[in-house]
């Protein structure tokens, strides 16, 4: 959604009207997972955190919001309660498994269930699609240069570069700023 500032005012305007209302927004404005997701500073964020910000006040990375008002939908921050810790509020996944030691580290759409997430990769192996390599066991770069020892680079994060590719990459950037330079004495 592209929240502009007459959206944002008409937003903010229903909820300080009654702030103990769930305020609710058309059906369009909601993705297929029920979310509404708006982009602020190239970055995008769900707007009920972004309101939150607005009209209460800033949150930690590790704060997460969970609504209590029981109205689908719902964007009006004052009827969430903000949980410490980064800790998912609720303790079972949506296919009843419960949570506790069965966590895995939170994906852009949230905490994720160990048990689903391998019962899912097990059903596309079994359907023969392919579910991709450990990049830990390629043994070779996109371009098929082989990850041997002289030509592989470790970088700052600790991933395996190909020399190859660095150095092609490298002479383009090069050939790309005289190309400018030439283009714009």
């Amino acid at each position: 959604m592209i929240l502009t500032k007459e959206i944002q005012k008409q937003i903010i305007d229903a909820i300080e009207a009654d702030t103990a209302a769930a305020v609710v927004l058309p059906d369009h404005a909601y993705s297929k997972e029920g979310r509404v997701l708006v982009v602020i500073d190239g970055l995008a964020i769900d707007l009920h955190r972004h309101l939150y910000t607005l009209i209460i006040g800033p949150l930690t990375d590790t704060q997460r919001m969970h609504d209590t008002s029981g109205v689908e939908g719902n964007v009006n921050p004052y009827l969430f309660t903000v949980v410490e810790g980064g800790r998912s509020p609720s303790t079972h996944c949506p296919n009843d498994h419960p949570y506790a030691g069965n966590e895995m580290p939170p994906n852009s759409r949230g905490y994720r269930c160990r048990l689903c997430y391998e019962a899912a990769l097990q059903r596309q192996r079994e359907q023969g699609e392919d579910v991709g390599t450990p990049n830990s066991e390629k043994t070779e770069c996109p371009q098929r240069h082989p990850y041997s020892e002289e030509n592989t680079l470790i970088d700052s994060a600790g991933r395996r570069r190909c020399r190859i590719c660095k150095k092609a990459q490298a002479r383009a950037y090069v050939e790309r700023q005289r190309d400018l330079r030439k283009a714009n004495p």
